[in-house]
């Protein structure tokens, strides 16, 4: 949907863009072959034109990073298709202290790659692991993960978009914790780690530390996979149904 959209452009919000997409010019290609379009004078018109005609280039080169700073963290979703196959669903859990990570998990989609703190949690396995990221998906993780990475480990995130799926939720109805919005979604977690808490895992993380007991950690690294690898099917819906109305909103 990342074609159909005009949202990123300077002080374009949805009333301007409905008024775009009533006009019948529903893509970047029928925006700039377009003589002129009413709600915008001749010279921002023309302005918009050659920032699409940039947009078109990043999308055509693969290039998430043109969409950061412009597409708003509410709109993130409709790169969501486009660059699914590089997207990077993450999740961290800490110590119980803020800044403190015990373990981060990515999953590309395909399979997922946990990191925990005195083992493989170091500045150049997170470097790889998100090196070829050109969308990074979370639940929360605007507010919470990624401040809480950048602060412990500066430099590793990359700079491409971030589609926090709480914002979508939200918009679709969802409010609550990522477990609750499982359950009303119908997405079940493995027996080992159901009914288990970020609270909970804070005390995995003690006993593991305080005790040596390797079930403790292997039960904490499980609860945190099922928290990226879960974030997957809820991203599916959120496009699903986001896709949906924006084609309704579009006439097509």
């Amino acid at each position: 949907m990342i074609r159909n959209s005009f949202i990123f452009l300077e002080r374009v919000g949805p009333s301007l863009e409905q008024n775009i997409w009533s006009q019948g010019i529903s893509d970047w290609s029928s925006f700039i072959s377009a003589p002129r379009i009413r709600g915008l004078s001749p010279v921002r018109k023309d302005y918009f034109s050659r920032q699409l005609a940039k947009a078109r280039r990043s999308v055509f080169d693969y290039d998430s990073s043109f969409f950061t700073d412009c597409l708003p963290s509410s709109e993130v979703w409709r790169l969501y298709d486009h660059f699914r196959d590089d997207c990077l669903f993450l999740d961290i859990e800490t110590t119980g202290y803020y800044g403190d990570i015990s373990v981060i998990t990515v999953f590309d989609g395909d399979s997922s790659h946990t990191l925990v703190k005195h083992h493989s949690l170091h500045r150049h396995n997170l470097k790889r692991v998100f090196s070829h990221a050109k969308l990074l998906v979370s639940f929360n993780g605007i507010s919470f993960d990624v401040p809480v990475l950048r602060r412990a480990f500066r430099d590793v995130i990359p700079p491409v978009p971030h589609l926090d799926l709480r914002f979508p939720l939200a918009r679709l109805g969802f409010t609550g914790g990522l477990k609750s919005i499982e359950r009303d979604l119908g997405i079940s977690r493995c027996a080992s780690v159901d009914g288990v808490s970020g609270e909970d895992a804070v005390a995995l993380w003690h006993d593991y530390r305080m005790t040596g007991d390797e079930d403790s950690l292997s039960r904490l690294v499980k609860y945190n996979e099922e928290d990226v690898i879960n974030l997957k099917p809820i991203a599916d819906f959120v496009y699903r149904r986001m896709s949906s109305d924006m084609k309704s909103a579009l006439g097509i």
